[in-house]
């Protein structure tokens, strides 16, 4: 599986079957993998799962008549705190800063919850 994103200027880093289920609704990266694997693919690793539970909140959080989110699912999250409280244990935080660095440089630091779908994804 690879992750093309903005994140990685277009980059396609793939990441293999011990990374975990990357067709999951919300992928989860096997943390003994991601302890060893390459910075890179624990950034693209790290990524799928902040994207697979958090969006842009311009995508689907309403906004008042002031024009400020209205965020319905315990929002906004923070992405600094969100990424480093899940990986700080098992990836060095200056590679989970990284990718907060650029996440921030995307959409900020609030994010908004990613709801799934009925039919799960």
């Amino acid at each position: 599986m690879t992750v093309p994103d903005r994140i990685f200027d277009g980059k396609l880093v793939p990441l293999p079957a011990e990374a975990g289920d990357v067709n999951a609704p919300r992928f989860d990266p096997v943390d003994s993998w991601l302890r060893t694997a390459p910075a890179i693919q624990q950034k693209a690793a790290m990524w799928r799962w902040f994207a697979t539970r958090y969006e842009d909140p311009e995508v689907a959080t309403p906004h008042d008549d002031e024009g400020h989110y209205v965020f319905t699912d315990g929002g906004p999250f923070r992405a600094d705190e969100v990424l480093h409280e899940r990986f700080d244990r098992c990836v060095l935080p200056e590679v989970v800063q990284e990718l907060v660095v650029d996440v921030q440089a995307e959409v900020g630091n609030d994010w908004a919850l990613r709801r799934l779908d009925k039919s799960g994804g």
